[in-house]
């Protein structure tokens, strides 16, 4: 079975039991290892996400994941938050940092600039919108190399 069966499958399972949870199911990654390959499963909820909240998920999916015998090699599973430096890549990465100052790279240069720092104020199929000083800038999401929050010390 090939990796993207595999994560297809479990997501199913992660997806209903983050729903009964009140999780928003963000991503799911499966890496083949050496000796363990790693199963992690990505959930967020407004206000953030705790180890509670991590070891919920973790008991409500495993049993299942398990069940389904779908990964050969002995696996960890791992529960986690997105974390601030993940990239963004879908509409729901976009919607939950509006209002947020983000770092775009871009593939080419825009007005000469090949990386963008502003607030995402918005996003549609195929822009996003940043503002930077009070203007307001679309930039095309097929133009974006990687576009993750940024975080100021």
């Amino acid at each position: 079975m090939s990796k993207k069966e595999i994560i297809a499958k479990i997501k199913e399972i992660a997806q209903r039991h983050a729903d009964e949870l009140g999780y928003e199911l963000v991503d799911i990654e499966y890496k083949v290892g050496n000796k363990h390959d790693l199963l992690s499963i990505f959930i967020y909820r407004e206000g953030g996400i705790d180890l509670e909240d991590c070891s919920n998920m973790s008991r409500a999916v495993d049993d299942e994941v398990e069940k389904l015998d779908i990964i050969e090699n002995p696996y960890y599973l791992e529960i986690s938050s997105p974390g601030l430096d993940r990239p963004l890549k879908t509409e729901a990465d976009y919607r939950r940092n509006i209002g947020k100052e983000v770092t775009i790279k871009l593939y080419a240069p825009i007005d000469g600039k090949k990386q963008i720092e502003g607030v995402l104020s918005g996003y549609d199929s195929e822009c996003v919108q940043i503002e930077i000083e009070s203007e307001n800038i679309n930039i095309p999401i097929k133009s974006i190399a990687n576009m993750v929050q940024t975080i100021k010390f």
